[in-house]
């Protein structure tokens, strides 16, 4: 468990012996790849220094009048997309029986009490949708540094590594920390406020991040006719650090 000064806690990782025998939920994983991974469309995210990245969720990102429909690569992809999914009930099944909710039930609650339709499952557990990182040409996922700024203020993602591969620890840049993240570990943390990345990796090291975005969280109030009163102040402070960010850059 890591936690700050204050005593809030930004990330928890979980060893992949304790989640699953025989590590059965990384190796669903590793099937697909194999099975699919030839069909997949190479997709640099060039931000985040990925070959091919495939994002399958329930989003409001790119949806013209805010509203929630499947992402783009989930349409694309079709039954490679519900090939995936299926093959990943049991992580997404896992990580939700993991989750630390004694330790951040505010964050549980947020991610579990509101329906996103009628008789519609979240897709990746506790979270809408999931962003699946895959070594392609023998080059293993090697991320460079980035926050995931659209992800849910006041939430936490889940990372999880699967393959055959050495090295890819995770680098958590602000508290300068690596943390060993191996085959099957999960690791639940706050990647929309850390910096992050991965050491060289040998192999082929693929994996998958279960995320909700902010947006769907204003979509999930307006649904419900609620407002997050903890929302405005960090929306502000989210434009004062790109506002000074600029300047610096125009400097």
């Amino acid at each position: 468990m890591i936690r700050l000064g204050d005593g809030g806690i930004v990330g928890y990782r979980v060893p992949a012996t304790l989640v699953s025998e025989g590590l059965q939920h990384a190796k669903n994983l590793e099937s697909w790849v194999a099975e699919f991974g030839h069909r997949l469309p190479s997709t640099k995210d060039a931000k985040r220094g990925v070959l091919c990245v495939r994002k399958y969720a329930r989003w409001v990102k790119f949806n013209k009048g805010g509203e929630l429909r499947m992402s783009g690569d989930f349409r694309q992809d079709k039954e490679v997309a519900l090939e995936f999914m299926n093959r990943s009930r049991l992580l997404w099944d896992k990580a939700k029986t993991w989750f630390p909710n004694h330790h951040c039930a505010r964050v549980f609650r947020d991610l579990t009490q509101f329906d996103l339709d009628v008789k519609q499952d979240r897709m990746c557990g506790l979270w809408p949708g999931c962003a699946v990182n895959v070594a392609l040409e023998g080059r293993p996922v090697q991320t460079s540094p980035h926050r995931d700024l659209s992800g849910f203020m006041h939430g936490m993602s889940c990372l999880s590594t699967f393959g055959s591969f050495t090295g890819g620890d995770v680098i958590l840049w602000e508290l300068q920390a690596v943390l060993e993240l191996r085959r099957g570990d999960l690791f639940f943390f706050t990647d929309h406020l850390l910096n992050h990345s991965n050491t060289a990796a040998a192999g082929s090291r693929n994996s998958v991040v279960a995320f909700m975005e902010d947006r769907t969280w204003g979509w999930i109030q307006r649904e419900f006719g609620f407002a997050d009163l903890r929302r405005q102040p960090m929306l502000d402070r989210r434009k004062r650090y790109k506002r000074r960010g600029k300047e610096q850059r125009n400097h």
